[in-house]
């Protein structure tokens, strides 16, 4: 297997999303110590390789149909190459394979789960969220993520569910603490997605690819970005308003300068203002991976 042929696999597991799942599953199970609960390591490790296998293979699924999860995350010119290669018939059977493969050994994890009896309903219906709308995102003839809400359902699948899984492993049933510190992270990552398609704007327009970032323009799209994280941030504030621990919630307001910053340089685009896309990149990763890292190390050290 040549270099090229390497990193295009490794770009096509999307090692961003694949990491925001990790973390997030991990954050729900520490919610579950954070509580009290005692930490069962075996539905641990089989729910978190339950979702990085499922999510591969749904990855490689849509590869294979042409139809992809977050195709921003797809190198553009390697899209371009696919267009004219005439080994793509095979290389889409590599792409079959490889989701064949993980999605069989995720259906093996689920049985597992299953007779071990680590599964409640409540998990169970988590679990079959996640996977019907990853589907729906990939899926020929369904696929929303050119939707124009298609990157709502990315943000539902890699930060809401995912922690829910993690806890309800643990714990059975759901706690009003899983909700107040969870679904904050979920406009921060949909800004986070926003700004990585700002990116591809320009390409994603010429290509006819009806992004939420095209059907707004992006203009609108910054407009939104920056309502995004300011809401995220409210319902933070709002979480301690409705009995969340201070200690859980204060450390995530230390990313509200980064936050304004950034704010402050979108808008500023507008005016002309110079383009700096690793600038933009690391604020958009450091306002929703800081806040994640922060409540995430607050429930496992406490």
């Amino acid at each position: 297997m040549t270099e090229t042929r390497k990193l295009d696999l490794v770009q096509r597991i999307r090692p961003l999303h694949l990491m925001t799942l990790i973390v997030l599953y991990i954050l729900g199970v520490g919610f579950g110590r954070y509580l009290g609960h005692r930490i069962d390591p075996a539905p641990l490790m089989i729910g978190l390789v339950w979702i990085l296998t499922l999510a591969i293979g749904l990855n490689f699924l849509g590869d294979y149909f042409h139809t992809p999860f977050d195709r921003g995350l797809v190198r553009k010119e390697q899209d371009e190459k696919d267009a004219h290669d005439k080994t793509l018939k095979s290389k889409d059977e590599i792409y079959l394979y490889i989701s064949v493969a993980c999605l069989a050994v995720g259906a093996v994890l689920t049985l597992i789960l299953g007779i071990s009896g680590f599964l409640s309903f409540s998990s169970g219906l988590v679990m079959a969220s996640f996977f019907v709308i990853y589907c729906l995102l990939i899926i020929p003839g369904v696929s929303l993520d050119l939707s124009g809400i298609g990157e709502f359902f990315t943000s539902i699948i890699l930060v809401v569910l995912p922690p829910a899984i993690g806890y309800l492993l643990q714990v059975g049933e759901f706690h009003r603490f899983l909700y107040l510190g969870v679904f904050p992270l979920f406009p921060l990552h949909l800004a986070l997605i926003l700004v990585l398609r700002l990116k591809t704007y320009p390409d994603d327009i010429r290509k006819g690819r009806k992004t939420l970032l095209v059907r707004l323009s992006w203009q609108r799209g910054i407009y939104l970005h920056n309502l995004m994280v300011l809401s995220g941030f409210l319902l933070f504030g709002v979480a301690l308003i409705f009995g969340m621990p201070f200690r859980l919630i204060l450390p995530v307001f230390l990313t509200l300068p980064v936050t304004g910053y950034l704010i402050w340089y979108l808008s500023s685009l507008q005016d002309g203002a110079p383009v700096r896309w690793p600038l933009i990149t690391l604020l958009s990763l450091v306002i929703f991976f800081l806040p994640v890292y922060l409540i995430t190390y607050t429930v496992w050290v406490r």
